[in-house]
């Protein structure tokens, strides 16, 4: 089916960034750490600051911080004690990853359902791409982590505010379109211009923004071309990781492999790696 013209897609989702202007989708408290992640020359004073003026924000971030996965030697009963023993970078990623699943709860069982879905592939990618970016030494570890973690923002803003039903998007994405064209049938645009507009409202960092076009290979000059191969590496691990291959081949993105320094001949390896990473975290809500 032909796709919409330009100018339909624009309006569709510049009426959708209305809806969503005023609209505290993410607490006050993640954007006062994305500030502080980058202006504050105490971040640590300054992130425990931000975190505790929410009570029941730090009770979900210590919550996390007490979970089998990090193993800490000592339950830890304040923010302050979570920087000592997890550091500052760790504790930023648990306060985004808190903040963000407030945004992936449904109003019914079939929403919940599959925004649950979204969320675990969303924590999933995360875990994968802090991984990648380590091992290539080519990005932010914190950055890569929060693209991964945000890159299907725009999947629940479509769900929640466009002027369309998912489920019909789910039904053509089952009987094989890709999903961005989909949502640009449902909806009038997809979920990565959604995640991108979003995060220009709410002005996050530009290697953030940018981070989360992660469909489609980026062009000589473009920015963030590292965080957007990273991010659309880290998803399709995810997703293997998940649903298993189909007919033992890898879809991954090739291109990503190339913008990241990886060989793409060594490519399953790199996926089972990924996928170990992914296994061991033990991050769960």
């Amino acid at each position: 089916m032909a796709a919409l013209p330009h100018q339909e897609q624009s309006a569709a989702l510049d009426a959708l960034m209305g809806k969503i202007d005023n609209l505290a989708v993410l607490p006050h408290v993640v954007f006062k750490v994305l500030e502080v992640t980058g202006d504050s020359d105490s971040p640590a004073i300054e992130m425990e600051k931000a975190i505790t003026i929410d009570p029941g924000f730090s009770s979900k971030v210590l919550t996390l911080a007490n979970s089998a996965y990090f193993g800490l030697p000592k339950r830890v009963t304040s923010i302050k004690e979570s920087l000592m023993f997890l550091g500052f970078k760790s504790v930023r990623n648990l306060a985004m990853t808190v903040g963000a699943f407030d945004m992936f709860v449904g109003k019914n069982d079939e929403e919940s359902l599959r925004r649950r879905t979204w969320w675990r592939h969303s924590v999933d990618s995360a875990v994968c791409a802090k991984w990648l970016a380590k091992s290539t030494g080519k990005m932010s570890c914190d950055e890569a982590y929060t693209c991964g973690l945000l890159h299907y923002l725009g999947k629940t803003l479509l769900d929640r505010f466009g002027e369309g039903n998912y489920t019909d998007a789910s039904h053509l994405i089952e009987a094989g379109m890709l999903p961005v064209e989909a949502e640009r049938q449902i909806f009038g645009c997809d979920h990565v211009e959604v995640a991108v507009g979003a995060a220009k409202k709410w002005a996050f960092p530009e290697g953030l923004t940018e981070g989360l076009r992660y469909v489609e290979e980026p062009k000589e000059g473009e920015p963030a071309r590292e965080e957007r191969a990273c991010t659309a590496l880290a998803s399709a691990i995810a997703r293997i990781a998940k649903q298993g291959r189909h007919n033992d081949e890898l879809d991954v993105p090739h291109w990503a492999f190339r913008i990241l320094g990886l060989q793409v001949d060594q490519a399953e390896a790199i996926v089972d790696d990924g996928i170990g990473e992914i296994s061991s975290a033990q991050l769960s809500f």
